[in-house]
């Protein structure tokens, strides 16, 4: 391990830039192991810094020349960076340096895709293009000249002029250096054009390698819907004359928001009926609309520092949920929201990685983009929309852009913006961005003489660096429904702002059953004491879609539980449920598969022993659920065969929501059949789908089952050129394998010649994949816990970035049994041994390992 590695940044430390910026003029000369880039940027002092040291980043630079007014100088230079005496007045900064883009393998800064350039700046990648104050409070406009024989030549804002061997370009809108953004290369566009409210035309892009340009219509859709929806919902008009998407094979994250080029994982792009699902399809246009919608919500306003993420990110990821679900079902967006924002978040808040929505400290920043972040931030801006109604929100937002529109603002400044639209004191909500942990609300009602009592008690749990919690403001939506089912009081919202309170009904005839948490209405867990009966009845008579979605999840967690510690078979009135909701042709079709195929994970039933005191044991919880999906199967055997012949989409494949919704029910269906038939029916799937949704989920269910070689060996056959498709042929074989085979077959597909850990989406296909396959991973023997970790000490020198995220696989290692938790520890410990290994990653293993190593 170094010896001395970064030091934590803290929040409290926070001091305004020394020096701010007019503008910058960079020029590019592109070659792939000697890029020239050269700087002239107008600087001048800030009148609020208290320090007048003159400092600029720069990592991985060679310097050749540098000026200051035309004056040949001689700065101080550092790895991290260069210091120099300057001038009291504004001054003109020149240099020179070279960069070497080919062997850029962390895809940080500028670096080469298959012989095509592109940039990754956020969070602190510009440092490593040329010496610059990177950080989000410096904002300037930048013109941009790139000279390559490239025949594609793309930055930021607006292009100006261009000619034989080079392009330039001039951004009006001031941005922080993270938002530039720079690709060359040989691409094919697929373009459009969309008018704007106030009847401006822009010009829409949307780049692709040759081959892959027939794939991008959907994404062009998908941005067109984006704008209109931004116009209409927000009132937010797109301000340039030009928008380009270009998409990248090689890329660290899922896109990058920069002004007016957004750069693209090529996942989250490239889309046919032949090679995408419904589930890619789906993603594409949520993260489309995710990185447009930042071009007000990031771009026009950005952050002060980089504590202040979430103001960017949970406030867009909130807008893209907003539009995925006006686009598609609000009902199963919301399921689907909660049910990633439990498998992550929560077990974020539950273990040693648990932090504030806005972090009090870090060392490297880009270990910050979690789910914390972005999930529960989003969930913080709906309370926040509960708490004060449509109407008052919509005026906040408008304020907010008003006011801070050119600004890098605070959590401060959103806050404020509601308190003065509302008269709202925000001091107590501000805790959600403060104080970390998920709260948990426990529940307890009484009946008497027409009235119905509820009280509700908030705690907050310890979590690492915050030992005492304070109650938060929590929405808490509630409706009462009669034992016959009708609601007797819809829903209202209830503020819990107190460790406990009671909430009264009165004028009831008989005792209510009470549905807490309608549409999750925040992220907490609730503790309630109902029995198998009620959770049946709001399953069947629930009028809030997400509540009754919520009790099934219920009550098949409950079966589950029983099954593991009580080994009993599953409860009839579940499988009567299932049966129910399946047989109800009046429910949406994507409703149902939710319903139905949303079973509790591996990992939710291992973390709920935990904290009843009981040890999980991985493969005693797989042989469970493998039990109760053969019952389910058994149970619906006489249902599934209509079900799957109904939900049958005619005519040509469409990625509509209807549609896709249906497919979806059909896959349950024809997964719940293979348990009973051996697989014909997936193999007759397979054999006739002309969709990768069908042909996928098809292939699925044969490798379930140990069977499906013959389809498997065709599917690479015929998509081995596909590398979107390789990446689900990878990931499909790891994630279906038997616990006890996934460790070789990890092994087997790493040694597959279209294997190359260099690639972020192939290497997270097999390893990712692995770390979801719970048993496998969590082997008795530590086999999983080594592999993966063998793995993570070959990557973190080549991509420290997607090494350090992945190192969340090992975030649980406190639930379980000594043998395991001793495995785990070394397993990191050998990690954070390793002579080469980065700060990104050595945070990551230091924080998990703080917890204290194993009784």
């Amino acid at each position: 391990m170094k010896d001395a590695g970064p030091q934590p940044i803290y929040l409290k430390d926070y001091t305004p830039p020394a020096y701010l910026v007019d503008d910058v003029h960079l020029t590019f000369q592109l070659s792939p192991n000697t890029t020239r880039v050269i700087s002239r940027v107008r600087f001048c002092k800030n009148p609020d810094a208290a320090s007048a040291e003159f400092f600029l980043h720069g990592e991985d630079l060679r310097l050749m020349w540098a000026k200051i007014d035309g004056v040949s100088i001689a700065p101080d230079v550092t790895e991290k960076g260069l210091t120099c005496d300057v001038p009291a007045n504004a001054f003109t900064w020149e240099a020179e340096v070279e960069i070497d883009p080919a062997n850029n393998t962390a895809l940080e800064g500028l670096y080469m895709s298959n012989g095509m350039y592109c940039t990754q700046c956020e969070a602190e990648g510009f440092r490593k293009i040329t010496y610059f104050p990177d950080r989000p409070d410096v904002m300037a406009v930048y013109t941009v000249r790139i000279e390559s024989d490239l025949p594609v030549l793309l930055s930021n804002g607006n292009p100006t002029v261009s000619g034989a061997g080079f392009a330039e370009w001039h951004d009006p809108w001031p941005k922080p250096s993270y938002l530039f953004a720079l690709v060359a290369g040989d691409l094919i566009p697929t373009s459009d054009q969309f008018t704007t409210a106030s009847g401006k035309d822009v010009a829409l892009n949307i780049y692709a390698r040759k081959g892959d340009e027939t794939k991008c219509a959907y994404a062009l859709d998908a941005l067109k819907r984006s704008m209109t929806w931004d116009e209409n919902v927000y009132g937010r008009e797109y301000d340039l004359d030009i928008f380009n998407i270009v998409a990248v094979d090689d890329f660290n994250a899922g896109a990058m928001e920069n002004k007016g080029l957004n750069i693209f994982n090529s996942a989250y792009v490239l889309a046919s009926p032949e090679t995408a699902t419904d589930a890619n399809f789906e993603s594409i246009e949520a993260v489309i609309a995710h990185e447009y919608f930042h071009n007000w919500t990031g771009n026009r306003i950005t952050c002060r520092d980089w504590f202040q993420l979430c103001l960017k990110e949970g406030l867009t990821v909130f807008r893209d949920q907003q539009f995925t679900g006006d686009m598609r079902s609000k009902a199963v967006k919301r399921i689907d929201d909660a049910v990633a924002l439990r498998a992550y978040q929560f077990r974020e808040d539950n273990g040693p990685l648990a932090h504030p929505v806005r972090p009090e400290s870090f060392v490297e920043i880009n270990n910050f983009y979690t789910a914390t972040v972005y999930e529960k931030g989003a969930e913080v801006i709906g309370m926040l929309k509960r708490l004060v109604g449509d109407e008052k929100y919509a005026e906040a937002l408008d304020l907010y852009f008003t006011r801070h529109d050119g600004d890098a603002a605070t959590i401060e400044d959103w806050l404020a913006v509601f308190e003065d639209v509302t008269g709202r004191d925000m001091t107590q909500f501000k805790r959600w961005y403060t104080q970390a942990g998920t709260p948990r609300i426990t529940v307890t009602d009484s009946f008497e003489n027409g009235t119905y009592t509820l009280k509700l008690t908030q705690e907050t749990r310890p979590t690492p660096g915050q030992p005492d919690k304070k109650p938060q403001v929590i929405p808490v939506a509630i409706g009462l429904l009669a034992p016959d089912g009708t609601e007797v009081v819809p829903t209202t919202m209830l503020e819990l702002t107190e460790d406990a309170q009671s909430f009264t009904f009165e004028g009831l005839t008989e005792k209510p059953v009470p549905s807490i948490l309608r549409d999750f209405s925040a992220p907490v867990i609730i503790n309630h004491d109902q029995d198998t009966k009620t959770r049946a009845f709001l399953l069947a008579h629930d009028t809030d879609p997400f509540n009754r979605w919520e009790a099934g999840h219920a009550l098949a967690t409950e079966v589950v539980m029983r099954m593991v510690t009580d080994d009993v078979a599953p409860d009839p009135a579940f499988l009567d449920g299932l049966a129910a909701v399946m047989r109800d042709d009046n429910l949406d079709p994507a409703f149902r598969a939710r319903i139905v195929g949303e079973m509790p994970r591996q990992d939710d039933i291992a973390q709920r022993l935990f904290e009843q005191g009981r040890t999980p044991d991985p493969m005693a919880i797989y042989r469970t659920f493998e039990t109760l999906k053969v019952q389910i199967a058994l149970h619906l055997q006489d249902i599934t065969p209509r079900i799957y012949a109904a939900m049958q989409v005619p005519g040509s494949y469409s990625p509509a929501a209807d549609a896709a919704g249906k497919r979806s029910l059909g896959n349950i269906a024809l997964s719940l059949m293979s348990r009973l038939d051996g697989g014909k029916q997936a193999a007759q799937q397979y054999a006739t789908a002309d969709n990768m949704t069908q042909q996928l989920a098809a292939l699925s269910a044969l490798l379930k089952q140990g069977g499906g070689a013959d389809q498997r060996a065709d599917f690479f056959q015929q998509w081995r050129h596909e590398k979107l498709v390789m990446d689900k042929w990878f990931a499909v074989q790891v994630g279906t394998a038997a616990p006890e085979d996934a460790a070789a077959t990890v092994k087997s597909l790493t040694k597959h010649p279209l294997f190359d850990m260099r690639n972020p989406n192939r290497f997270r296909a097999v390893l990712g994949a692995f770390s979801g396959n719970a048993a496998g991973f969590h082997m008795a023997d530590g086999s999983g816990y080594n592999l993966l970790a063998d793995w993570l000490i070959k990557l973190d020198p080549v991509n420290p970035q997607t090494a350090a995220r992945m190192t969340t696989a090992f975030d649980s290692w406190k639930r379980y049994d000594a043998n395991r938790q001793a495995h785990m520890v070394a397993a990191l410990q050998r990690i954070l041994k390793n002579p080469e290994i980065s700060g990104d990653v050595a945070e990551m293993i230091t924080r998990l390992l703080d917890s204290a190593a194993p009784d």
